[in-house]
């Protein structure tokens, strides 16, 4: 029989001692089962309207309700480049690794050993008297320095030596099982923390795009207004000058035209600060980045539909949910890790498999192989509680983790709750807002009426003019205002975010 297949059959012997071991390996995991807490939730949201409750797809892409090209380039954009979302991704597949890492405990670790050495003996190691009196009885340099007697000094001596060796800690009590489900458990909280940064992310380029928007159109009335101011102002001088009306009320105007423009300036910085602010979130530099909203859009309405529907679906749509749930599994985990540690550590070790010779023509034939293989064990019997305080420790971590997933389920109720509460109200101030505005409008039209039949002057007018125009930002902030609640409404339900892919 060739030496390639005796080293097959000795193979091919110790897989099926493996394959034989498995059942015995896995067959005992100490500590407590994880199920999932029942968790009691309400049937219906306080706040309730009767508006059309959406379906789990509009949550999956809400923000193309709002029917505006550019938002939904800037989100595509947002969740291709911007860097947390990248960060989070790339620890996806950290955590995936540290999961293969833990796997990987549960099977063999074979090492290959290679090695070719001469050495020499020292002149001085040992007394002449032992070298002596070995030569004397006969032995041989050789067998001096391979056989239980002490070695010749001066004597120079190969050795050459390839194997196999390998250890395998045998997982009774589950130790590495629960190790390698938490670290499954982490690598889907990961994927829950990664989708709750895209929930962000989508949620803070959606408001700041509304932001852009609503301080455009400010700025726009801001001008329209000291226009206004200005032409009311040349209106009283000029009356002043002829002596038909005081100083007081030219002043009284100079005051009003300088305050509009003092809020001018923080106008355009609020606008510029949100810009730069939405390019971050881009992972663009700002240089440029203004020009792509030099063309006026819109404000994206905040009315119509609210993505209603019972407070349990929240359980799987929000990943912060989710993440403290996973969390709590792998806490669960580690009380079974601990609790293994009580019992005794089985190791099958040896140098498995091998050749070994002094001389290099003898190196790789069947006298020179060797192998060993043997159970051992390690029993950590006394060590003065401390196994018991890791146990108390992980038991206290999962008390914690259930503590947590308690608190986002009820934080995310209140997040709901409190964004509906700000929809519904606002909405009913932006009703407000708009009867003032129509009504602004009908008192600038009487008024224009008026004067072209010579029944009112030009700076009554212009008075109810500048009333439509502070209505109108009244209006304008409201609905700003509305559509934020709205967005945060969306974030605070978490979405259908199923939708999205994650490593």
């Amino acid at each position: 029989m060739s030496l390639q297949s005796k080293v097959t059959g000795k193979m091919s012997r110790a897989l099926s001692l493996l394959y034989c071991l498995i059942p015995l390996v896995t067959g005992c995991m100490v500590g407590p089962k994880y199920h999932k807490p029942e968790t009691a939730m309400p049937e219906s949201f306080e706040e309730k309207s009767e508006a059309e409750i959406t379906t789990d797809q509009d949550l999956c892409r809400w923000w193309e309700q709002f029917e505006d090209p550019l938002l939904n380039e800037l989100i595509a954009e947002a969740v291709k480049s911007n860097y947390d979302w990248r960060i989070a991704l790339e620890q996806i597949f950290e955590v995936r690794a540290q999961y293969r890492i833990q796997k990987s405990y549960l099977w063999p670790e074979v090492d290959l050993n290679a090695s070719a050495t001469r050495a020499r003996f020292s002149d001085n190691l040992f007394s002449s008297s032992s070298n002596v009196n070995s030569t004397a009885a006969g032995a041989s340099p050789a067998s001096i320095v391979s056989g239980n007697n002490f070695p010749v000094a001066g004597t120079i001596q190969d050795f050459f030596q390839v194997g196999f060796d390998a250890i395998w800690e045998l997982d009774f009590f589950g130790k590495y099982r629960r190790n390698k489900q938490t670290a499954f458990d982490l690598w889907e909280m990961s994927k829950e923390t990664a989708q709750n940064v895209l929930i962000t992310i989508v949620s803070e380029v959606a408001r700041d795009y509304v932001s852009i928007r609503s301080l455009q159109k400010q700025i726009d009335l801001v001008t329209e207004k000291i226009a206004a101011d200005e032409r009311e102002l040349e209106l009283a001088e000029t009356l002043f000058n002829a002596g038909l009306d005081n100083q007081i009320q030219v002043e009284n105007l100079l005051s009003t035209l300088q305050s509009d423009l003092s809020r001018l300036p923080v106008l355009e910085t609020s606008l510029k600060q949100t810009i730069f602010g939405l390019a971050v979130l881009l992972g663009r530099q700002s240089e440029g980045f203004a020009e792509e909203f030099t063309a006026r859009s819109p404000i994206p309405s905040g009315a119509g539909k609210v993505p209603l529907g019972l407070p349990s679906d929240l359980l799987r749509r929000r990943p912060d949910i989710r993440m403290a749930e996973r969390q709590l599994a792998a806490a669960t985990e580690q009380i079974g890790a601990a609790i293994a540690d009580y019992f005794p550590h089985i190791y099958l070790t040896g140098n498995t498999y091998g050749f070994e010779s002094a001389k290099a023509n003898k190196w790789l034939i069947a006298a020179s192989r060797y192998w060993n293989v043997g159970p051992s064990l390690n029993w950590d019997l006394i060590n003065f509680g401390r196994t018991r305080a890791q146990v108390d420790v992980n038991k206290s971590l999962q008390r914690q983790a259930l503590l947590s997933y308690e608190q986002a389920v009820v934080s995310s109720l209140k997040d709901v709750e409190g964004a509906l509460v700000a929809y519904f109200e606002e909405q009913k101030r932006m009703i407000t807002f708009d009867a003032q505005v129509e009504a602004n409008r009908r008192s600038l039209r009487l008024t224009r009426d008026l004067f072209s039949s010579g029944l009112a002057d030009e700076s009554q007018v212009l008075s109810a003019k500048k009333a439509l125009i502070d209505a109108e930002t009244s209006y304008v902030q409201s609905q700003q205002a509305l559509t934020g609640d709205l967005i945060a409404l969306y974030k605070a339900l978490g979405g259908e975010w199923e939708c999205t892919s994650s490593p």
